[in-house]
């Protein structure tokens, strides 16, 4: 499930130690380490950011299809040719 975003000084994001554990491993492991930010929160450094845009976008094209693979491949049917 997609975690909702938080926002902080117009910065939309969220913050990978408060997603779900096998998505929290996983952007981990997937992700270009460049997207992370850090953002300066009432004098703390929150460092374990990524821009919201940015989760979608993996979310949606690394995290989802993986999450989603059928447990069997299912063929459609082809119609056999009938003689009349």
């Amino acid at each position: 499930m997609k975690v909702s975003s938080k926002i902080f000084k117009g910065i939309e994001y969220v913050q990978l130690n408060q997603l779900p554990v096998d998505q929290r491993d996983t952007i981990l492991e997937t992700i270009n380490q460049k997207v992370l930010i850090k953002i300066l929160i009432d004098g703390k450094i929150v460092s374990d950011c990524i821009q919201y845009r940015d989760y979608e976008i993996w979310f949606d094209n690394i995290y989802r299809p993986q999450a989603a693979q059928p447990s069997e491949l299912v063929l459609p049917k082809k119609s056999l040719p009938v003689d009349i």
